[in-house]
């Protein structure tokens, strides 16, 4: 024992520092929960949102995401000479960059709020949680549809840290017979038909095909449509007649939890996030509805969460703040090497017009 050594006598204590660490902690993963994608979430490239854990151990502002592509090659026959026909690999990439997203809550003062500390943590916390799940779903189907999220009230001063991409032109489908989002009117109702046109498209160039998602031994897409969509759609006769056999009571993956019904293998689901614009033809409501398959977005995580708190006001007044750096990109590859192709989503534009 050092010669200098002065034991401390007492309870042990964990240190403040530690305790909010871990408090931060447990509000991100709450966030997550609570978080409508939060079941399309995984680790692995099954996933439809697929999450990238390199830069949460390490230093750095971006991720790259490679893509090999096919090779093409003939090849060469019986005893041909192979040497010098050799094929090079080609590799596509697009990046998913990071940013830091905070938010706080202020509470007015002791002798208005008159509750104790740890209260006001528990009412921080559940605060902070809704808003970053809902933050979250927001910004997912900004980014998957590139719409800009209802919570960028005004663009000149609230700043939406990722990229809206529109989607590309190869993975866009309209309804009715319209060939533009100006030309939708409230005749082009979402139904069956589209749902199996976007799965047409989805699988139709072996290049670039939409992976699905493979539940034991059978291949899914999800897609995602509002609530007025999902209207239109359980009016459709043949929806009515499919949903008596559809069979996905009692499915346990994730990608069945919460879904409406299925058609040709393409498990649907209801939310009312599901971006809506006034951008129809004379303004008619439109609804930006998700066809998904694996890999659509990237979820790139950073550090870990940070909890602040603070006092103001001679310690009369008490805020707290969560943040976190993480990085959001719907996956996209330029597949001939000069065109952007959206990876695994299809936008599906529709009329959703109000009761």
């Amino acid at each position: 024992m050092p010669a200098n050594f002065n034991p401390v006598y007492g309870d042990t204590k964990i240190p403040q520092s530690l305790v909010l660490k871990s408090w931060a902690k447990k509000t991100w993963q709450a966030g997550i929960k609570e978080s409508y994608f939060s079941k399309f979430m995984g680790r692995d490239a099954k996933s439809i949102i697929h999450v990238k854990e390199e830069l949460s151990r390490g230093r750095g502002t971006t991720i790259n995401i490679p893509l090999l592509m096919p090779l093409f090659g003939a090849g060469v026959i019986g005893d041909n000479i192979l040497e010098g026909k050799e094929e090079a690999l080609v590799y596509r990439d697009f990046e998913v960059p990071l940013n830091q997203v905070r938010h706080a809550v202020r509470l007015e003062g002791r002798f208005e709020e008159q509750k104790t500390q740890q209260t006001m943590r528990e009412d921080a916390r559940s605060g902070l949680s809704e808003w970053l799940a809902t933050y979250l779903d927001l910004s997912i189907f900004g980014i998957a549809t590139g719409v800009t999220p209802s919570f960028i009230k005004n663009p000149a001063t609230d700043t939406f840290p990722f990229t809206l991409d529109p989607p590309t032109a190869d993975r866009i489908l309209y309804a009715g017979s319209a060939t533009a989002e100006n030309a939708i009117t409230t005749s082009d109702k979402f139904d069956t038909s589209l749902i199996g046109k976007a799965k047409r498209l989805a699988r139709a160039d072996e290049n670039t095909a939409i992976r699905p998602i493979r539940v034991n031994g059978a291949e899914h897409y999800v897609m995602v449509i509002d609530q007025w969509q999902a209207r239109d759609l359980k009016d459709d006769q043949r929806w009515i007649e499919a949903q008596e056999s559809a069979n996905i009571r009692g499915e346990k993956n994730p990608i069945f939890s919460g879904a409406i019904g299925m058609w040709d293998g393409v498990v649907i689901h209801e939310s009312n996030r599901v971006p809506r614009t006034a951008t129809g033809a004379s303004n008619a409501m439109v609804g930006h509805a998700l066809f998904l398959g694996a890999q659509a977005i990237v979820f790139a995580e950073g550090e870990a969460p940070r909890w602040v708190e603070k006092n103001f006001d001679y310690d009369n007044k008490y805020g707290v703040s969560i943040g976190r750096m993480f990085g959001l990109k719907k996956a996209q590859f330029k597949f001939d090497g000069t065109n952007w192709t959206d990876f695994g989503v299809i936008n599906v534009l529709t009329s959703s017009a109000e009761d």
